[in-house]
């Protein structure tokens, strides 16, 4: 086997090495995706594409597989639809949103342009390609450069330069360094992006963007790496919390107490009553006490408000009583509404999971679901308003 051939036989075996890592990643984001403010759908993009590449690449070329093929020539124009979503990225970065809007299908615009005129045989003796092959990369280029120049300016106003923080300290300047280090890689595999296409439209070859491939995956395992070794950018919010709590020494030396749900219950009230109220109350009235007993063994020990649909007729109905007598029971005989004592319901129930060590294996979102919120966001509300310690002040003082 010659010099070449084996240099040729290496960088493919690479492909497919960071492919596999790529994936690793991948699939470990995913897992914290919704608790993970470093991550959203167009971080999944890129790097799901850039995993997918090289591997086709990797497993083609090394004889592993001959389904899938190596995009060359006008089809891989589309693969410039990662130049946009890192924009898109850091864009949805700065407002902590996961999701896209429709409107950033516009940024597929001069992709799809790009990519008809280069299928479109008819137009190579036109005035767009009065340059010949080099007006694609004319077009690539300034393509290339007007994003890194608008995400530059997105990074320097909305971070790098921002003055008025709207996130905690740390917290922020974690998302500060991983943008600059993110955002210096992102730029030299533009260049080396750039420099591939030159060569293969200088050459007369069919433009895939790997010429120069082996600076863009040397690039690439940088990104990789630093995501992996990096646990507040890979797994999110408790890997995050933990590192924060590690530049802020305690607040206070108190222990944060432990949230109890007792005498909360009313059994003798002159509270006016309607007339409606006055007929059931004659009905329910010896069994108040033991409806109260009943609520307080299926939240504590059954659980039952980890089921975020859970309302005052799915309790009656599993004490086998109308809903009236339950609503009853709350009005005249609670000292908090049933949506109250739901709500603390829950929160009890996260501070004993959390006390089991939930934590050490899950995000503070996955407690948020578990304890029977719809998202992490009412549970941080409700935590706080119950507490009044944030999660993540909470845990603080609690490991103090």
């Amino acid at each position: 086997m010659s010099l070449s051939n084996e240099t040729i036989l290496i960088e493919t075996f690479i492909f497919l090495i960071t492919a596999i890592i790529g994936f690793v990643t991948l699939a470990l984001l995913l897992r914290s995706y919704r608790s993970n403010p470093f991550c959203n759908f167009f971080l999944i993009i890129i790097i799901g594409v850039i995993s997918y590449r090289f591997f086709v690449h990797g497993t083609y070329y090394l004889g592993l597989q001959s389904i899938l093929k190596p995009v060359t020539g006008s089809y891989s124009i589309f693969y410039l639809v990662l130049i946009p979503c890192f924009y898109l990225y850091y864009k949805y970065l700065t407002i902590q949103v996961k999701s896209f809007s429709f409107k950033d299908l516009k940024h597929l615009i001069f992709i799809v342009f790009l990519f008809l005129i280069n299928s479109i045989e008819t137009l190579d003796n036109t005035v767009i390609f009065h340059f010949g092959p080099m007006t694609n990369f004319f077009f690539v280029a300034i393509f290339i450069l007007f994003y890194l120049i608008i995400t530059f300016k997105l990074l320097i106003k909305k971070i790098w330069f921002r003055k008025n923080l709207l996130l905690n300290t740390e917290h922020f300047n974690l998302i500060k360094n991983w943008t600059i280090y993110f955002s210096i890689i992102n730029a030299l595999c533009a260049l080396s992006l750039l420099a591939s296409i030159y060569k293969e439209f200088n050459n007369g070859i069919s433009v895939s963007g790997k010429s120069l491939a082996i600076f863009g995956l040397l690039f690439w395992v940088f990104i990789f790496f630093k995501i992996l070794i990096s646990p507040e950018i890979l797994y999110g919010l408790p890997i995050l919390n933990s590192t924060l709590l590690k530049f802020n020494g305690p607040l206070i030396e108190e222990k944060v107490p432990v949230l109890v749900q007792n005498n909360n219950w009313v059994f003798e009230t002159n509270t006016t009553k309607s007339d409606q109220d006055q007929r059931l109350q004659e009905n329910i009235r010896a069994n108040i006490e033991s409806y109260s007993k009943e609520v307080d063994l299926l939240s504590k020990e059954k659980l039952i408000f980890r089921n975020p649909k859970m309302s005052q007729s799915d309790v009656a109905e599993k004490l086998g009583v109308p809903t009236s007598h339950i609503v009853y029971l709350f009005k005249y005989h609670s000292k908090i509404s049933f949506s109250e004592y739901r709500t603390n319901a829950r929160i009890q129930d996260a501070i004993l999971m959390i006390k089991e060590n939930f934590l050490n294996t899950e995000t503070l979102e996955s407690l948020a679901y578990k304890s029977g919120f719809a998202s992490y966001n009412p549970f941080y509300i409700a935590f706080k308003k119950v507490t009044t310690y944030s999660p993540q002040e909470y845990l603080k003082r609690k490991n103090t």
